[in-house]
Formats: C-alpha cells, structure tokens, sequence
C-alpha cells in the first residue's frame, strides 16, 4: 500500500493484520480512543483515501460502512464523513451472548411460525388466554418428562415442573432451600447468572477449586465442613466457562461427598441434549439429591423461554412452585405449549441435532483460527480461552470492543480472586459461518496486537 501522504491515524495501516477494510476501522477506533482523531474531524473523501492508501475505492466504502454501523463516524450528505462524539461503540460481532445458532438445514422462522399457528388452530383459546397456577399444564409436565428422560426411564409427572427459563427455576430452588446468609458451594468460575442470583437473595456464594476433571471432592469436602454449606451448585456437561464435561467418576465421587456432609446438589444442565452421547446426570446418578435444571434456550432457542425442573419428590415441587408463583407466576402457555408439541412430535430433538451440526462445523472454524490454548468440545456453543501471565482479560476485551468485538472475561464468571482468568468465546450467536470466521480473525488479531493501542499511532 502506499501510505506515505496517507493521514496520521492510517499511516501504519500496512502493518496491522487482517482484513485491509478492517485495518481501517481498528485505526479509525483507536485514533478516536486516544484522541488522535477529535469529534467533528473530518475524513478524506473515500476516493481520496483510497489513492493515497493505494488500495481500491469498495475496500474503502466497504471500511466507511463498518465504521458507520460501530458509531465511530457518521456521514452529512454532501459535506463527507465526520468523527462521531466518542460515545460508546456498538459490537456488532457478538462473541460474547451463548445462542444456539440456526439449526443446520432448517428453517427455524418457518418452524416457529408453522408451529404457532397449529397450536393456535388445535388449543382452545381459553387454555393459551388463561392462567396456570400450577408447575406446569400435565401435558408440558409429561412433555418435560420425555425430554429429560430420553434414553432412561422417565420421570413420574409429579416431579416435574415447568418455568419460565432457568433463571426463575434456578431462583426458586435457591430460595426453597437456603435462606439469607446461607453458603452455597459452586466452582470456582460459574455461570454469572448463578452467581447474581445468590448475591442477589443474600446466599454467600462459595468458590471450590478444581482440577481438569471438574471440582475437586476434597476441596468441597473441606468446605461443606467449614461453611455449614448445604448446598452445591454444578453445572457439569460443557461447563460455562470453561467448556469442561465432567466425567462419571468424579461425578460419583462428588455425590458421595453429598450424601456424607448431607449436601443437596443442584444441577445446571442447559447443554446436554447437544450432545450425541454424554455422561450420566447427577439426576441419573443422585435422583434423591438433585434438584436438575434444563432449559430449552441454549438446545432450541431463547425464543420459547421454557425450561424444565426435576425434584426429589413431588413435596419439593410444591414447594418451589409455590415460590415461583411469588416470582413469576407462571411460564407462558403459547411458548410451552408449542415446546411440549415440539418435543411429542420429535422436533425439539430435531432442532438440537441440527444445532449440533451446526456447532461441529463453527467450533471447527474456532480451532483452526484460535491459539492452540483455546479449549473447546465438538458441539459446545462456546470455547474458553486461558490467558497467560503477562495477559489481562480485561484489557483483551476493551481492544475486542474498539474493534466491534464482543467478548466475556474471566472476572465475569469469578467466584473466588483466585479464580484462573481467560477469555469466553461465544460461537453461536453470529448468524453465519462467513460472518464468525471474520470475527474470530479479528479476535486473534487482536491477541497479537500491542496492549498499548497508542503504540500503533505515532
């Protein structure tokens, strides 16, 4: 490129990575962020910086639209291209939000809708326009059974409940069984919604170290003694963050640290049916223990905000029912209603295998662009990235967002300081393959750039 009367902030365009359009924007941000660029400053015409680049006009019009859609310019008919006030950016690459993608040769629009309209055609309207104050209809409490009881034996109804998503299931465990002040025992990096959760309902959320087969049972043990803990949160199968599926042994081992310090288990599980095969639940392995949860958001979509809880015993049901009456009232009948027909009539299943397929072919394209460090499983909807010593996570994340990056840092998920930090890497929520593998060349680009994002503008 011939960059020699090229303006200060492009003039080492040449040395950046990627992308030539993308060079251009990652310049246009970081020269805003230092203030090499002011608002109101005013850009060479598009042709003109094309020529003094020596590259062609698209790469530049191609460049001058990205940089619109992150609000880093804006454009005035007729006068040219203008240096925006310096708010925050848009990440219009969103690597950090777990979405299922669309599924593999299906049409989930078209499901969805085909699927409203003949639940609207079959179910009365006083069944959808109705309240439903128990956990659940008897057709979703069946559908539930069915879907968590795939390839076992199944459930009796009595034990199921339905919710709106798991976050209300999960808060309503947590307040059936601990009260403010209690100590609930989770790894030591864990989903933050668990961990909003606890501190918002006063639980005294514990970190327990683990190891590269999940948490540790001497480390839970210990801890269970010297908290008073009665609790364990465990989300085993693709562990969020760091991507983990833990193996039965040390599941079985877990439960027999259970059952000796009298602890309830409460488990995660949003990914299991994106798997081919997998390990046993705890609910399989400790149906006397746990309290399982499994949400269809992450294996279908966010779209049907059902989620499925299975207890103990029909006792417990009632008894976070009653408290998920005080929190939600109720799931909405036309988003489980349509997930209990998708799961009768093998759709939702359906949906999870094209997902999985989908999944296999993105994580792929992670491990081939990703430092070697990058942990990922073959159909997980996420990878986790372990930093090094001289590595910050947040630091990482800011230089991601200038580029219009999305990403999650380690702290978000710390439950202890002590907790290992790295980077989560969402893989799902781009809608195209073409789209995340630009993203994801961004991302490594940005792993190789220099921390200070002044270094690159003098």
């Amino acid at each position: 490129m011939g960059d020699s009367a090229a303006p200060r902030w492009a003039v080492n365009i040449r040395d950046r990575t990627g992308p030539i359009y993308l060079r251009i924007v990652d310049a246009l941000a970081e020269a805003r962020a230092a203030g090499t660029l002011h608002p109101g400053d005013r850009l060479p015409a598009q042709r003109d910086l094309a020529q003094l680049l020596g590259i062609d006009l698209t790469t530049v019009t191609r460049a001058f639209s990205e940089a619109r859609r992150r609000n880093l310019i804006d454009a005035a008919p007729g006068r040219g291209s203008f240096v925006t006030s310096g708010g925050a950016e848009e990440p219009i690459l969103d690597l950090g939000m777990i979405i299922p993608p669309s599924p593999a040769g299906m049409n989930l629009p078209s499901l969805i809708r085909s699927g409203i309209d003949g639940l609207l055609r079959r179910s009365s309207a006083e069944t959808l326009l109705s309240y439903h104050p128990d956990p659940g209809s008897p057709a979703e409490r069946a559908a539930g059974t069915e879907w968590l009881g795939e390839g076992g034996d199944r459930l009796p109804v009595e034990r199921i409940a339905v919710g709106p998503g798991a976050q209300s299931l999960l808060c309503a465990v947590l307040m059936t069984l601990s009260r403010p002040d209690d100590a609930v025992l989770a790894d030591s990096l864990t989903y933050p919604g668990f961990i909003s959760l606890a501190r918002t309902l006063q639980r005294r959320i514990v970190g327990v170290a683990g190891d590269e087969e999940g948490m540790r049972p001497d480390v839970l043990d210990a801890l269970a003694g010297t908290t008073g803990a009665r609790l364990v949160y465990l989300n085993p199968t693709l562990h969020n963050p760091t991507t983990l599926t833990m193996p039965a042994r040390r599941r079985r081992e877990l439960i027999d640290v259970a059952r000796r310090r009298n602890l309830l288990i409460i488990e995660d599980d949003p990914y299991t049916r994106l798997l081919p095969s997998g390990e046993p639940t705890f609910l399989a392995l400790a149906p006397d223990l746990t309290f399982h949860v499994a949400t269809l958001a992450k294996c279908i979509s966010p779209f049907l905000r059902t989620a499925f809880l299975a207890a103990p015993d029909g006792e417990s049901i009632g008894a976070v029912a009653q408290r998920l009456r005080s929190i939600a009232l109720m799931a909405p009948p036309l988003m489980t209603g349509l997930a209990a027909e998708w799961i009768r009539s093998g759709t939702a299943a359906e949906i999870a295998r094209g997902i999985r397929r989908e999944m296999e072919a993105r994580q792929a394209l992670a491990a081939g662009i990703l430092p070697a460090q990058a942990q990922g499983q073959p159909c997980g909807l996420h990878v986790w990235l372990p930093l090094q010593q001289d590595q910050r996570a947040a630091t990482i994340v800011d230089a991601a967002r200038r580029r219009g990056l999305a990403v999650s840092a380690g702290s978000d998920f710390a439950v202890s300081d002590d907790a290992p930090d790295g980077i989560r890497i969402a893989l799902g929520a781009i809608a195209t393959r073409s789209r995340l593998e630009e993203a994801l060349r961004s991302f490594a680009a940005t792993l190789q750039a220099p921390i200070m994002p002044t270094t690159v503008l003098v």
